[in-house]
C-alpha cells in the first residue's frame, strides 16, 4: 500500500486545492459535487498529501445539526486510487466525528464506500423514505438537510449535468448510512 508515502491532516483546503477537488469531482459520476465555497468554508476537511505536500485526496464533512455529521464528499485523485488512501481518509473523518460526539451520515453509490460503511457498522438504508423505524425520530433532520443541501445552484447544476452525462441513477444504487455514536 505504501501509505508511510502519504501524510493525512484535519484543515481547511487552499483556495488552489478546492479549485483542484472541484475541477477533478467533476468528472466522476458518484460525487454530486460541492462548491469550492463550500470546501473552503468545511472546519472538518480530512487531507491527504504526498510527501511533497500535494493533495492527493481529501474527505469533506461538515455538522449540520447539532449532533450530526455527514460525511459529504470522500474523492482521491485516480493516480493515487488502489493504495488505500480513500479508506485512511473515511476512517480518519469517522474517528473525529466520534471524538466530537457527532452522530454519523453519508451516503453514496460507491461499492468501497458501502463496503467501509458495513465494516463500521453503519445501519443502512436505500432512501430517506425507507429510514428504518427506530431512526424515524430523525426524519425532520435528514428531510431538512437535504432541502437545504438541494438549495445550492452549483449543485442542482451538476445534478442536472452528470443526470444527462452519465445516465446517473439508472446503474447505480445510492445507500444511505447512519451511525450513532
Amino acid at each position: 500500500m505504501a501509505q508511510s508515502m502519504f501524510n493525512i491532516y484535519q484543515r481547511k483546503v487552499t483556495k488552489l486545492e478546492a479549485e483542484l477537488l472541484v475541477k477533478q469531482i467533476k468528472l466522476t459520476p458518484y460525487i454530486m459535487g460541492y462548491s469550492r465555497r463550500e470546501w473552503l468554508k468545511s472546519q472538518y476537511t480530512i487531507i491527504v498529501e504526498d510527501i511533497d505536500g500535494n493533495i492527493v485526496g481529501a474527505c469533506l464533512t461538515y455538522d449540520f445539526d447539532r449532533d450530526w455529521n455527514k460525511i459529504a464528499a470522500l474523492f482521491v485523485l485516480e493516480e493515487f486510487r488502489g493504495r488505500g488512501l480513500g479508506k485512511l481518509l473515511f476512517y480518519a473523518a469517522y474517528k473525529d466525528a466520534i471524538r466530537r460526539k457527532k452522530n454519523l451520515y453519508t451516503m453514496s453509490a460507491n461499492n468501497l464506500v458501502i463496503k467501509m460503511m458495513q465494516d463500521l457498522d453503519f445501519v443502512m438504508f436505500k432512501g430517506l423514505l425507507e429510514l428504518p423505524k427506530s431512526y424515524k425520530r430523525f426524519q425532520l433532520i435528514f428531510y431538512l438537510h437535504t432541502i437545504i443541501w438541494l438549495m445550492s445552484f452549483f449543485r442542482v447544476q451538476e445534478i442536472v449535468r452528470k443526470v444527462g452525462f452519465y445516465q446517473l441513477y439508472r446503474n447505480y444504487n445510492f445507500v444511505y448510512g447512519i451511525k450513532l455514536c
